[in-house]
C-alpha cells in the first residue's frame, strides 16, 4: 500500500545534473522535496567533498536557509567569514552574495537546505556571481556572531521554547534555531525526543511543514498514513493535516530539524491539539520507504 504523503529517503533521490559553470561545483547536490510534492518551497540535500564549494551567488526570488549535518566549511555571506561545523544555521537574505566551501581534505561537507517559497529551483532566481577566490579562503573570520550581518546561530546556544504537555508535546526538548527574530520568513524548528516519547497528534492550520530525521527511528502518521523513518528520511506535511511523530527507540534519542514554512514560529502557525496517539496506532503501517 502506498503512502498518500511523501515519506521519502534522501539516499534514494537521484542527485540533479547541475552546472558547473553556474557555480554548483559540488559532488551530488538532491533536490528532496519541491512542487512535485505538493510544496510551496524546495529542500535540498548538498554533498561537498573535498576542495568542492557553492561559489558564489545570489538568490533574488527567495531567501535561502541551511543547516550543517555533518562536516566543516567556511561560509562567506555579504561581507561575513564564518567557519562552520555541524549544528550550524544559517539564513542568507534573498539578493545577497553567499558562498560555502569544504575546508576538509578528507571528509565531505554535507548540508540540508531550503529556498523559501520558491516550489522549484527555476524560480529561485538563482544568479552565478563567479567563483570563490584564495583571498576569500585567506579572509580574517568574523569570530564574533555578535559582528555578523546575517544569522548565524548553532544548536548549542538556542534556548527551548516554553510548550504544553498538556497539548501533546510529550518530547524532551523544542527550539526554533531560526525564526522572526533572526528576519526568517519560516521558521526552522528542532524536536528531540527521548526514548519512546511523542509529540501527539496535531495540525498547524497556517502553514506546511517539513521534518528531516537527523538522528534516530521513529514512526511518522500524517493523516491516515502511518510509516517509519529513520536517519536521513524526511516527511512533508501540507498546512490542516493532522500528523504525529513517536521515538520508537528503547534507547536511542531521535533528533527532528524542519520548518514552519511560511510562519515566523510557532505560535503563528495555527498549532492545533488533536488527541493521544494511541496503541492501535503505534502498531500500523501503511506503508514503507
Amino acid at each position: 500500500m502506498a503512502f498518500e504523503h511523501p515519506y521519502i529517503r534522501i539516499k534514494n533521490v537521484a542527485p540533479e545534473k547541475m552546472d558547473e559553470s553556474q557555480g554548483w561545483t559540488v559532488s551530488e547536490f538532491r533536490v528532496v522535496i519541491s512542487e512535485k510534492e505538493g510544496a510551496s518551497s524546495t529542500m535540498y540535500h548538498a554533498t561537498l567533498g573535498p576542495g568542492d564549494r557553492f561559489q558564489k551567488r545570489r538568490n533574488d526570488n527567495c531567501d535561502e536557509q541551511y543547516y550543517v549535518v555533518s562536516g566543516h566549511g567556511l561560509a562567506g555571506a555579504g561581507t561575513d567569514r564564518v567557519e562552520v561545523h555541524p549544528g550550524h544555521y544559517h539564513l542568507i537574505p534573498k539578493g545577497v552574495e553567499h558562498w560555502l566551501a569544504n575546508l576538509s581534505r578528507n571528509e565531505p561537507l554535507v548540508v540540508i537546505g531550503l529556498f523559501d517559497r520558491a516550489p522549484n529551483m527555476g524560480v529561485a532566481g538563482h544568479v552565478h556571481l563567479g567563483d570563490i577566490t584564495e583571498d576569500d579562503l585567506n579572509a580574517p573570520r568574523t569570530l564574533d556572531s555578535a559582528g555578523l550581518e546575517y544569522p548565524l546561530v548553532h544548536q548549542d546556544a538556542v534556548p527551548m521554547v516554553k510548550v504544553s504537555r498538556d497539548e501533546g508535546w510529550t518530547q524532551d526538548y523544542f527550539c526554533e534555531p531560526l525564526n522572526r527574530s533572526h528576519g526568517a520568513g519560516s521558521c526552522w524548528m528542532m524536536g528531540y525526543f527521548g526514548p519512546h516519547t511523542i509529540h501527539m497528534k496535531h495540525r498547524h492550520d497556517n502553514c506546511e511543514e517539513i521534518c528531516y530525521i537527523l538522528k534516530g527511528h521513529g514512526l511518522a502518521g500524517i493523516g491516515a498514513d502511518r510509516g517509519e523513518l529513520a536517519t536521513g528520511d524526511v516527511h512533508y506535511i501540507p498546512a490542516g493535516c493532522e500528523h504525529w511523530l513517536a521515538n520508537l527507540s528503547d534507547t536511542e534519542d531521535l533528533a527532528a530539524p524542519g520548518w514552519y514554512i511560511g510562519v515566523g514560529g510557532l505560535d503563528e502557525s495555527g498549532f492545533n491539539y488533536m488527541g493521544q496517539v494511541t496503541e492501535e496506532d503505534l502498531k500500523q503501517r501503511t506503508g514503507e520507504i
